[in-house]
């Protein structure tokens, strides 16, 4: 045996993990123990002996030729197979294999494997659920003609929104942004939702006075202090003609797009839903409204793209002009050109939900 051959079998000697040593003709010209404890000293043999055993099992659609790399099962353990080439000059060419025992690496794998099926499972539930209990484009009680547009910035988001008969009189329209995404943050929406649509005497009491509820609520849960909601509430009134608004922390104010065009926002202030702001009192803002006029919400995910060229945020001056250039056209266009028009003034993905809210007074 060749001193460089020699050198290999010294090395492979001390390995912990199996390895063999092959010739040109597929001889085994040497094993390492862990080898041999696999399959016996088989050295001399073709390896077309080991090949043929029931015990040994090339797994197809794992190997990688170029890297030397494939996976096999040997006596029911998967092993990550390395492969190599090694010139002794006048023996000739002997091929280096070493094997790798992996059933630990492919039971955290297969483990991860199907978490991640069941959590995809659980985001797709919940992506179900929350896209069933928001409000439909329609014509409510003849009053409000509603049309909205939500766009997610993952698989399930943050915002969400309604538009509720209070009474024969009075209807409430919403909308609210949930601090972060995914599960937990859907989850927050739907609890959220369903304390406003309980609470229609604090509503009927005004804006503010559901805000306060809502405040505590959210206490009630005792949840992270990380956690919060913002939150624009408009109520209207059909025979006082009149918006009653109440804000929790919701940069992005409401805007009146009067009958004939003119634009007007409303900016109202509040602490956002969160278990800093118990005992809280939230003001209400009166507006007054006719029929033909509209009120536009919207979530901060609309106006904070940014163009990355310029480095300027299409903002509320983006929405407010948007408004104001197309309010003749009916609410469903004017919610979809201004959810267009800010997807496109940025050039990388959204990295917020997005949500508009179009409502026309028709009475």
């Amino acid at each position: 045996m060749s001193v460089q051959r020699n050198a290999i079998t010294k090395l492979l000697e001390n390995f912990t993990i199996s390895a063999w040593v092959i010739d040109s003709d597929q001889n085994i010209v040497y094993m390492n123990p862990q080898m041999q404890e696999l399959f016996g000293d088989l050295s001399g043999n073709k390896t077309s002996i080991i090949y043929e055993s029931t015990s040994f099992e090339l797994l197809s659609g794992v190997n990688d030729e170029a890297s030397g790399s494939s996976e096999v099962i040997i006596t029911d353990v998967p092993f990550r197979r390395l492969s190599s080439m090694v010139d002794l000059g006048d023996e000739g060419y002997f091929q280096v294999e070493l094997f790798e025992d992996i059933s630990e690496e492919k039971h955290i794998s297969d483990s991860m494997t199907k978490t991640l099926s069941k959590i995809n499972a659980e985001t797709k539930m919940a992506r179900t659920i929350q896209n069933s209990i928001l409000p439909i484009d329609d014509t409510y009680w003849n009053t409000i003609a509603f049309s909205s547009l939500y766009v997610p910035a993952d698989d399930v988001g943050g915002d969400f929104y309604d538009v509720m008969k209070l009474s024969d009189d009075e209807f409430l329209i919403y909308v609210a942004d949930v601090a972060g995404h995914g599960i937990q943050a859907s989850l927050l929406t739907i609890y959220m939702r369903e304390r406003v649509r309980t609470n229609i005497d604090a509503a009927l009491a005004g804006t503010g006075d559901l805000l306060a509820k809502l405040v505590d609520d959210f206490c009630a849960l005792d949840i992270d202090f990380s956690m919060y909601v913002t939150m624009a509430l408009c109520k209207y009134s059909k025979s006082r003609k009149e918006l009653s608004i109440s804000n929790a922390g919701h940069n992005c104010y409401p805007l009146i797009l009067r009958d004939n065009g003119k634009a007007i926002t409303i900016p109202t202030k509040g602490m956002p839903v969160c278990a800093i702001a118990d005992g809280i009192n939230y003001d209400e803002e009166l507006v007054n409204m006719n029929p033909g006029d509209r009120l536009i919400m919207y979530t901060d995910g609309i106006v904070e793209e940014v163009d990355s060229v310029t480095g300027k945020a299409f903002g509320p001056e983006g929405v407010r002009e948007l408004a104001e250039r197309y309010h003749e056209y009916n609410g469903s266009y004017l919610a979809r050109k201004i959810m267009d028009e800010s997807a496109r003034f940025a050039l990388i993905s959204a990295k917020d939900d997005r949500t508009i809210l179009v409502a026309d007074i028709l009475s």
